[in-house]
């Protein structure tokens, strides 16, 4: 339908604004919003009416509606929509139907001589007709091309580093190369190059770098002039990564997360969604996008559950879980919410759960590897039931499966993992030769992985079997080689597993004293990585409560 607006023409199917000198295209989600008021205008519409009809498949703020309204006010005139204050807005501008200008007709005289007609040459009329088609196909061709969007533009900022080692120091700046370089490459979007990003970075004001740095995105995207602002958080261990992302777009802001076994992987995932998502982007219309791209519940669970707060976490992931009941990464999240608060029935069930999903539907790979292993950890590690032969039975049970099922994925990180829990259980069970079989296995892949670090809880596992054997000196030097890696390789966590160990293993001597000594070192370090899982780990320490945690 085309309206006429004072001197402007609206087309609200193409989204064309023209007047007499000009001609401007109204931005999709503007679109969207300017023909909903239209559609209500007798009525004043909320706020939240309009984001639920136009952005109902996403959460957004309400600055991005805000924008859209500016927008429509920029291009047709700042009293077309009338702000209600509390209340919403209501179109107010009067919607006249486009006149249509006939041009004159010239009479003629019916009483005019009738020519001969002349004599037409053919050839000369296909020539002729020829022509005027190819003109009207350029004419077409630069019309379409006028009129189409040029692609967004995107920038990276330097990728967050929250892996607890030196291994990946490159990864804040390398990473964001690898990135732009790679969406760059993958898709028509315009990326701006990185050293741009950072200068722009550098130049933000002391208000824009104040808001910057409480985690606004919005400074450098007035910036750089981008439309999409991606911001980036690695976190995990070798062969055990999570991409966290956030995306400041025209259309309001998106989180997510990648898992993957490398961080290249993880990068090229999120190139890959990026370019899907927004290269050539086309409104999806009603169709809800309920993606983990979009999942802004599972994203925002899983942040809590990094801050230590299982109770603010829950709500999250079962809000992300009615959107995808299949979403096994959140069911995961979940149940180690549960056993973190103490909940391990209610964990163990929802692991239990994933597993019926997960085979009822044929899915293999790593979450159904996580939740046997999971329920393994939670029997050995929270014990629930009198009969503790039986429940270590069962949990011996469960990690085989997992171990299992790693070797037919030939996925070495688990294996390696299933024979630390196996070796866990048969120290457990007084099977000391069958436990240090199976750490010395789980030792033999860590190695090969990058970041040796990952060596460290078999070797704290052997300190403890050792020490079981009476065997004191071995102890102490598995113990010495643990922290020793864990130092080379800056990895905190490790270092305060160790300390823990070694403080564990005086205290069963009864040396209480030296025990409170090497925890102390460990709350040093807790507290200098300010990581609330390790403060929390080391305070459990000192309150005589379990230092285990799902992670």
């Amino acid at each position: 339908m085309r309206f006429q607006i004072d001197d402007k023409v609206l087309d609200t199917v193409t989204g064309i604004v023209s007047s007499v000198d000009s001609e401007h295209s109204i931005r999709a989600k503007t679109l969207q919003v300017l023909n909903y008021l239209i559609e209500h205008k007798s009525d004043i519409v909320s706020k939240q009416a309009v984001i639920n009809a136009v952005w109902d498949d996403v959460v957004v703020q309400d600055q991005v509606l805000t924008q859209s309204i500016k927008e429509i006010r920029d291009l047709l005139g700042a009293n077309v929509i009338k702000t209600y204050s509390r209340k919403g807005y209501q179109w107010v501008a009067p919607l006249l139907p486009e006149s249509i200008q006939s041009e004159p007709i010239q009479s003629i005289n019916s009483q005019a001589r009738i020519k001969t007609r002349p004599v037409i040459d053919k050839s000369k009329v296909w020539i002729g007709a020829s022509i005027a088609v190819f003109l009207l196909l350029i004419m077409v061709f630069v019309f379409l091309f006028i009129r189409s969007e040029p692609p967004l533009k995107v920038a990276f900022l330097p990728v967050k580093n929250d892996v607890q080692d030196s291994v990946h120091n490159w990864v804040p700046l390398r990473g964001q190369e690898q990135l732009t370089l790679g969406l760059s490459q993958s898709s028509q979007l315009a990326v701006i190059d990185s050293d741009h990003v950072l200068f722009a970075i550098e130049r933000l004001n002391a208000e824009q770098r104040r808001a910057y740095q409480r985690g606004a995105l919005y400074p450098i995207q007035e910036k750089l002039e981008a439309d999409l602002i991606v911001a980036t958080r690695l976190t995990g261990f070798p062969e055990d990564f999570q991409l966290h992302y956030q995306l400041q777009t025209p259309f309001g802001v998106e989180q997510g997360i990648e898992f993957a076994s490398s961080v290249d992987d993880a990068f090229n995932q999120l190139v890959s969604k990026i370019a899907i998502r927004f290269d050539e982007y086309q409104p999806s219309g009603n169709g809800k996008n309920i993606s983990q791209f979009s999942n802004e519940a599972f994203a925002r669970g899983v942040a809590k559950y990094l801050e230590q707060d299982f109770v603010a976490a829950k709500p999250l992931l079962q809000t992300a879980l009615s959107t995808e009941p299949d979403l096994l990464a959140a069911k995961r999240y979940l149940a180690a919410s549960y056993a973190n608060s103490g909940q391990i029935t209610e964990a163990i069930a929802l692991l239990k759960d994933s597993i019926n999903l997960a085979q009822a539907q044929g899915k293999q790979g790593r979450e159904l590897l996580r939740a046997y292993l999971m329920i393994g950890y939670l029997q050995i590690n929270w014990p629930q039931q009198t009969d503790r032969e039986n429940e270590l039975l069962s949990a011996e049970q469960y990690v085989e499966q997992a171990k299992q099922l790693a070797e037919q994925q030939n996925d070495e990180l688990f294996i390696a993992y299933s024979h630390e829990e196996l070796g866990k259980i048969k120290r457990l069970q007084g099977e000391f030769s069958d436990s240090a079989r199976h750490l010395t296995a789980a030792l033999q892949y860590h190695k090969q992985f990058q970041g040796d670090y990952g060596q460290t809880a078999a070797l704290i596992e052997l300190a403890k079997v050792s020490n079981a054997q009476q065997n004191q000196a071995l102890s102490e030097q598995y113990l010495q080689q643990a922290f020793e890696i864990a130092t080379h390789s800056q990895a905190p966590a490790n270092q305060i597993w160790v300390l823990l160990a070694r403080a564990d293993i005086a205290r069963s001597q009864l040396l209480q004293t030296e025990a409170e000594q090497f925890a102390k070192k460990a709350q040093v370090i807790a507290n200098h990585s300010d990581n609330p899982m390790l403060i929390a780990r080391v305070d459990a320490w000192f309150n005589d409560s379990p230092v285990y945690t799902v992670n």
